[in-house]
C-alpha cells in the first residue's frame, strides 16, 4: 500500500476511533460500577519508557490475563472489558490496533463459547448501525477470524463474507465509487465531476427521522456552511431508492445549497457499491474522492475539517 496512503489511514482511524470513544465515554462511565476488580493490564517492560510504544505493548498483550477458557469468567463485564481496550486503541496506529485485534480472536479460539461471545461483542461495537463505536477497519480482522476458524457455526461464515466483501468498499484512503445521479430536473452528473476540496455525500430516505436530525445539524454547523459559501465543500444528497413518489415530496426539506439528487439507475443500492446497512450513510471527501470519513457522524466531520 502506498506510504501516502497508509499515513492517511493512519490518520483517519485514529481521529475516528478518538471521537467515537469520546461519544461514548459517558455511557461507560454510568457502568464504572459494574466492571470487574481483578482484570488486570499487562505491566509494561522497565525497557520500555516511550509513551507510545508503552501503548503498543498494552495493546498488543491487553488479553494476556483474560481467562478464555472459564465461560463464566467476565460473563457480565466483558463488553466493558472490550470498551476500554477500543479506548487503549486509539493511542496506536492503524496495523497495531489490526494486530491487536486479531491476537484477541486468536486467544478467542481456545474456548468455543468465549468465541461465540466476542464475535458477538464485536458486532455490537463495530458493526451496530446505532454503534458510535462502529469501525469497518477494526472488524475486518474479526471477519476474516471467523471466515478462517473451524470452532463457529458456518451461517457466521455465510454472513462474515458478505460483510467482510462490503467492508472493503469504499475504505479509507481509498477512492469512493463514482456514480450518477439526477437532479430534479432530470439532469445527470456523476460523483466524480464535483470539484470543490470535499464532498460531504449524504445519503438518505425522505421520512427517515436520523435523516432529518442529520440534515438539521449539517445546516447548524457554521463550518460546513462556511465551507459551502466559500465553494471549498458540497454537500451532495442522494436518495438511492426507486419510488420518487415520496422523494419528490421531500424536495422543501433539502437546503437550496446542496445538491439534491437520486440514483436512478439504482448502482448504490442493486449493485451495492456503498454499504446501507444504516441510513443515513454519510461520507467525507476529498477533492480527488478519496475517502476520508467512512459511514461517519456529521460531528466527525466537524472535527475533522476544524483540524
Amino acid at each position: 500500500m502506498p506510504q501516502k496512503i497508509l499515513k492517511m489511514m493512519n490518520k483517519n482511524f485514529l481521529f475516528i476511533l478518538f471521537l467515537s470513544v469520546f461519544i461514548s465515554c459517558n455511557n461507560t462511565k454510568q457502568h464504572k460500577a459494574d466492571e470487574p476488580n481483578d482484570f488486570i493490564l499487562p505491566d509494561v517492560p522497565v525497557v520500555i519508557t516511550d509513551r507510545l510504544e508503552s501503548y503498543k505493548y498494552i495493546a498488543t498483550n491487553y488479553w494476556n490475563n483474560f481467562d478464555f477458557s472459564d465461560s463464566s469468567t467476565y460473563r457480565q463485564t466483558t463488553s466493558y472489558i472490550f470498551a476500554d481496550f477500543l479506548s487503549i486503541l486509539q493511542h496506536v496506529d492503524l496495523q497495531t490496533a489490526l494486530q491487536s485485534m486479531k491476537i484477541m480472536m486468536q486467544k478467542a479460539e481456545t474456548d468455543s463459547i468465549a468465541y461465540k461471545r466476542f464475535v458477538d461483542i464485536c458486532e455490537k461495537y463495530l458493526y451496530g448501525a446505532n454503534s458510535p463505536y462502529r469501525s469497518d477497519e477494526l472488524y475486518i480482522p474479526v471477519l476474516q477470524s471467523i471466515i478462517g476458524t473451524n470452532i463457529i457455526d458456518e451461517n457466521y461464515k455465510i454472513i462474515a463474507e458478505y460483510r467482510l466483501k462490503m467492508a472493503m468498499k469504499n475504505r479509507i484512503g481509498n477512492k469512493a465509487a463514482d456514480f450518477e445521479y439526477t437532479l430534479v430536473s432530470g439532469i445527470t452528473h456523476k460523483l466524480y465531476d464535483i470539484k470543490t476540496e470535499f464532498v460531504l455525500l449524504f445519503i438518505n430516505n425522505p421520512g427517515c427521522n436520523a435523516c432529518k436530525e442529520y440534515t438539521e445539524r449539517i445546516q447548524n454547523s457554521q463550518l460546513i456552511q462556511q465551507l459551502i459559501k466559500e465553494k471549498l465543500l458540497t454537500v451532495l444528497a442522494v436518495y438511492p431508492d426507486e419510488d420518487l413518489t415520496e422523494w419528490k415530496k421531500y424536495q422543501t426539506q433539502i437546503p437550496k445549497n446542496w445538491i439534491n439528487a437520486y440514483d436512478k439507475k439504482l448502482m448504490i443500492r442493486s449493485n451495492e457499491i456503498y454499504d446501507l446497512r444504516a441510513i443515513p450513510t454519510l461520507y467525507l471527501l476529498d477533492k480527488d474522492k478519496n475517502v476520508l470519513l467512512k459511514d461517519t457522524f456529521v460531528e466527525s466531520v466537524e472535527k475533522y475539517l476544524n483540524l
